[in-house]
């Protein structure tokens, strides 16, 4: 059996998929709706959409990073929350920069705070 892992979204050690399980959007395009680390590697600035989660994705979580220091752009169109305006780009600059989304009422929302990501109009 593999030895576990810290999970901070659960605050505990997991068994299961690890970094070499994670989703690499290493092209501009969609985001998958899957849970686990949907890992930002193009190495020009990328731009990606997110789209709302369906009534059967809800409680998938997605972590978006960067693993690359250009400026990632990520659109979601409805808004965190649904609340559209002031929240529908995501922007990564750096290696590391992270947010953590939970499907959530047909929407996306953020589990705490994003680190590094600038969220904007």
């Amino acid at each position: 059996m593999a030895e576990p892992r810290y999970d901070a979204s659960k605050n505990q050690y997991v068994y299961g998929p690890g970094p070499s399980d994670d989703t690499i959007q290493g092209v501009d395009g969609p985001i998958t709706h899957a849970d686990g680390v949907h890992a930002l590697t193009k190495a020009t600035a990328g731009a990606y959409t997110l789209t709302p989660p369906t009534a059967g994705e809800e409680g998938v979580r997605l972590t978006i990073v960067a693993r690359t220091a250009v400026a990632h752009v990520v659109t979601y169109a409805e808004g965190l929350g649904g609340r559209g305006g002031a929240f529908v780009k995501f922007t990564f600059a750096n290696v590391g920069d992270s947010i953590c989304l939970l499907a959530d009422n047909l929407h996306w929302v953020a589990e705490g705070a994003a680190y590094g990501v600038v969220i904007s109009a």
